[in-house]
């Protein structure tokens, strides 16, 4: 595999100040559970497992994607007021063209799917009527997905470094800018050329990609500038059986202007098994490190600037964060997903309340007697040596 390689003096150190201007506010409206069972487009039932992913697709309609296997959920969710959910109806899975081990998901933006739609019709193919962009780390790649039937319908190409990846630790999160212009994606933990994975008491570097929409869905020639991003160790935790701890990026936010959130999720064989953690980062002013072979952690002089907003300890395993419509107060709605790992937790969703020019908050105590009920009954369910989802 071949890398652009540049020395180090020819990179500008990354901006390390915050974000000016006041900090978003970020507070958990509330958490509902998602059936484990959902009908196909014929109709007949199908278990709901290891969400990963999830976006908004307008008005009331999301979709969720599960990771290893070949399926996707639709739904719309009822929230109250205050953004605290309230019910989800019509659910139902979409079977998709490949099994593979999908991640994350966002709309595709409006140019993209044209373009898209072009070329299908140029085939003389019938053209999709809505479809959604998915990372996975199998390949790995960003594919396009036709969200009625679930054929796959191209790829839009990641950088080359991506492709040599930790198993289980590659391409995680996926979001598209509000103006469509860019694709972000990220590793889940440090490539093996950039560093280590995370270990108890140490976090580890991954990189962020914004990808520009290339001119057709298979170009060759597409402009990305890339970030590292250093993430915070796994969460301090009481050790109920052996095997190591792990923390990762797996989901972002884009706000638009160079704003994203960040969500971090660690997961340990002990209580609380999970901690999330979200960030803002602003990478207006950030090293672009698509240069760079490799050895991103020891380049602390070009790790983003992240300023905390929210994190807790739930009791699950919050893997997916999207952004939804407003709420009465005008803050914005964020939803999540839980991912019940194979460990006999529920799939959940869990929805939080972004107020823009507010004070930095801390919401770490919110949901603690959530965290400590989800603890006890997974200590109950530990029964091998490795008890987080790695997903």
């Amino acid at each position: 595999m071949l890398f652009t390689v540049c020395s180090w003096e020819g990179i500008a150190p990354a901006d390390t100040t915050a974000p000016d201007g006041p900090l978003p506010r970020i507070s958990l409206a509330g958490t509902l559970r998602l059936p484990d069972t959902a009908h196909g487009l014929n109709g007949e039932p199908l278990p709901i497992t290891g969400l990963s992913g999830i976006t908004w697709l307008g008005d009331d309609r999301y979709a969720a994607i599960m990771d290893n296997s070949d399926r996707l959920i639709m739904f719309r969710l009822e929230c109250e007021a205050d953004g605290s959910p309230r019910a989800v109806q019509d659910l139902a899975i979409v079977v998709l063209g490949r099994v593979l081990d999908y991640e994350d998901l966002a709309p595709c933006p409006d140019r993209l799917a044209a373009r898209i739609a072009r070329r299908q019709q140029d085939r003389g193919q019938e053209a999709p009527r809505r479809c959604v962009l998915i990372c996975e780390e199998s390949t790995p790649a960003i594919r396009a997905i036709d969200l009625a039937s679930g054929a796959l319908l191209g790829i839009v190409p990641i950088p080359a470094i991506f492709n040599a990846q930790r198993p289980n630790r590659g391409l995680e999160a996926l979001a598209v800018d509000p103006d469509g212009a860019h694709v972000w994606t990220a590793n889940e933990e440090a490539l093996p050329v950039d560093g280590p994975p995370a270990v108890e008491n140490e976090g580890t570097v991954v990189r962020l990609a914004r990808i520009a929409i290339p001119d057709a869905i298979d170009a060759h020639e597409h402009g990305t500038v890339e970030f590292a991003y250093a993430v915070d160790p796994p969460h301090r935790f009481f050790s109920v059986a052996a095997g190591g701890a792990l923390s990762g990026v797996v989901a972002l936010v884009a706000l638009g202007d160079d704003r994203l959130l960040v969500l971090e999720r660690s997961g340990a064989p002990g209580l609380p098994p999970f901690e999330s953690r979200i960030h803002l980062i602003d990478v207006a002013r950030a090293a672009d490190v698509s240069g760079i072979a490799g050895k991103l952690t020891e380049r602390a002089d070009l790790h983003v600037a992240k300023t905390p907003l929210w994190r807790d300890s739930l009791g699950c395993n919050l893997e997916g964060l999207c952004l939804g419509p407003r709420v009465n107060g005008g803050g914005r709605l964020l939803v999540g997903v839980a991912d019940n790992g194979g460990l006999g937790t529920p799939n959940q969703l869990v929805t939080l309340v972004m107020h823009e020019g507010a004070e930095a908050f801390d919401a770490s105590w919110i949901g603690a007697a959530a965290a400590l009920a989800g603890a006890t009954l997974l200590a109950l369910r530990l029964t091998s040596p490795s008890p987080c989802s790695t997903r």
